[in-house]
């Protein structure tokens, strides 16, 4: 299968990194149309997502071990959560930070089952709040919406699953949406990025035709 860039394939040779990154000739090519660049993006993208989601995660554990002792009024769990929380955001953050600023290996990039944008994700949480929300009405007793400490439980579960939902969805997602102008951005801000670039520009061939290297 070859690689796509828009009317006039050419080799990445026949043209300078900043032609291939330009927005104007991705505005006039198709959004579906492959090329180097754009697997480079969503696959940078997709390992950025996945170590965001992991410090989200993180993240959440830790915020679960503050809920959990202001609400039993011990200390004693804290520890429990938030020094796994807290290791794991701290190890997935340093892999996001080695992945942002890496070429990736794009034949192994990894497999998104997930909303892959802001707006797929948006749905997607919504969708599962709405289920949440909805089975408690449906199942509660009268007497539960009586009991102020019964309702302050369900707003702390609450509020875990909406923090749950944004760390492990809705930031990856966003991540992963928006890879190709991650890229741009990265490659016009970071010199030692887009040296990369400039070195995979020069030795990368389409292996099954005569494509150029981008556009993103």
């Amino acid at each position: 299968m070859s690689y796509q860039t828009g009317p006039s394939p050419l080799s990445p040779a026949d043209r300078p990194l900043d032609y291939w990154l330009s927005p104007e000739l991705a505005a006039v090519t198709p959004a579906g149309a492959r090329s180097r660049l754009r697997e480079i993006a969503g696959a940078r993208g997709s390992y950025m997502g996945a170590w965001a989601a992991g410090v989200g995660i993180g993240t959440v554990l830790v915020l679960m071990g503050v809920l959990l002792a202001v609400r039993l009024g011990t200390f004693a769990l804290l520890p429990s959560f938030g020094i796994p929380g807290a290791a794991l955001a701290v190890l997935c953050g340093v892999f996001y930070v080695r992945v942002r600023d890496r070429l990736p290996r794009t034949d192994r990039a990894l497999v998104n089952r997930g909303p892959g944008n802001l707006r797929g994700a948006l749905s997607f949480v919504a969708f599962i709040l709405i289920v949440f929300i909805g089975l408690f009405a449906f199942t509660a007793k009268p007497s539960t919406w009586q009991d102020p400490g019964v309702l302050l439980t369900l707003a702390m579960v609450l509020v875990f699953v909406v923090c749950l939902l944004v760390g492990a969805i809705i930031v990856p997602a966003t991540i992963m949406g928006r890879s190709r102008e991650s890229l741009r951005r990265k490659a016009a801000t970071d010199p030692r990025f887009r040296a990369l670039l400039e070195q995979d520009l020069v030795t990368w061939r389409d292996p099954y035709g005569n494509a150029g290297y981008g556009p993103l």
